[in-house]
């Protein structure tokens, strides 16, 4: 029964633990009029950095984003990828007159990029755009205008006149920044950044990440699975349950039961893709002896 215990101890610890991946990408960076190489390097090393994320993401997104926004997601990380690194390795370097060529392993940390894309609002408007009113004022430059419809487009937002929230978009009283308010319910949110994307993102968390929100686009369900002969199995498949990032997020041990005839696992998780769930368990679980039951919970 100690061992029991101690093995119970062990897989509520791993749930605290933050999966990092290491994936391998091949970018190659165009030399540009008056480039150094040192800038050419950097410029190449953030693209594979871009690039290692994208393709994270892409999957924690069951590769249902629109390819335009996509493409602006690539964008937006060519600037902001390097908080998601946990560490990298220039596998390979090829020096052209063109340009230079990088491969790459980077070790990505999945669980802040997947709480990132939360916030951001791209899991809530994969299968629907969020309807908000955004404002802005009339001095913008056309460049500014796009970075900021960009903005619109990559969180999934559907302008539309007196809906809520309200974000409205200002300059700032430094010049050179930006300063952000989401309105929301009564509430008011600030944020200003020299970055108008990074003020953008630093408030939508407010409105995406709210306990109804996650409710209403993951749909929290219970896992059960039973037909383990010691915890050890447990322990297996809590590893192999919180490597399905595109079928499902939050998993959390809720009970052990364990009985003279073998262990059971209960889970409480927030489903992305149920049908790439239900694959992955028949393929996984009954060949190993085992039975389980994913059901909705009971939110009475």
């Amino acid at each position: 029964m100690r061992r029991y215990l101690f093995l119970f101890f062990i897989v509520c610890c791993l749930l605290s633990v933050r999966p990092v991946l290491a994936g391998q990408v091949q970018v190659f960076e165009p030399m540009a009029e008056g480039m150094s190489q040192r800038d050419l390097r950097d410029k190449a090393r953030a693209q594979g950095f871009a690039q290692a994320v994208l393709d994270e993401a892409k999957g924690m997104l069951s590769n249902k984003l629109p390819e335009e926004r996509v493409a602006l997601l690539k964008e937006y990380l060519l600037g902001h990828a390097e908080p998601f690194i946990q560490g990298y390795k220039i596998v390979s370097s090829q020096a052209f007159p063109e340009g230079l060529g990088l491969t790459l392993d980077v070790r990505v940390d999945r669980r802040s990029l997947r709480d990132s894309l939360g916030g951001m609002g791209l899991f809530a408007t994969l299968s629907q755009p969020q309807a908000a009113t955004v404002v802005w004022p009339g001095d913008l430059s056309d460049e500014e205008v796009q970075a900021l419809q960009h903005l619109v487009k990559l969180t999934g937002i559907a302008p539309a006149q007196g809906a809520s929230p309200v974000l409205t978009m200002e300059r700032g009283a430094d010049k050179g920044t930006w300063k952000c308010r989401l309105s929301y319910d009564g509430q008011e949110w600030m944020a200003v950044s020299p970055d108008m994307a990074k003020a953008w993102f630093d408030l939508w968390p407010r409105f995406f990440d709210r306990p109804t929100a996650q409710a209403a686009r993951t749909g929290g369900e219970t896992l059960t699975v039973s037909g383990w002969f010691s915890p050890d199995g447990v322990l297996e498949f809590d590893r192999v349950l919180h490597g399905w990032d595109s079928a499902v997020q939050n998993a959390q041990l809720a009970e052990l039961d364990m009985q003279p005839s073998g262990a059971g696992a209960v889970w409480t998780l927030s489903v992305i893709n149920r049908d790439r769930l239900e694959m992955l368990l028949n393929a996984f679980l009954p060949q190993r002896g085992l039975s389980f039951h994913l059901a909705a919970e009971n939110r009475d």
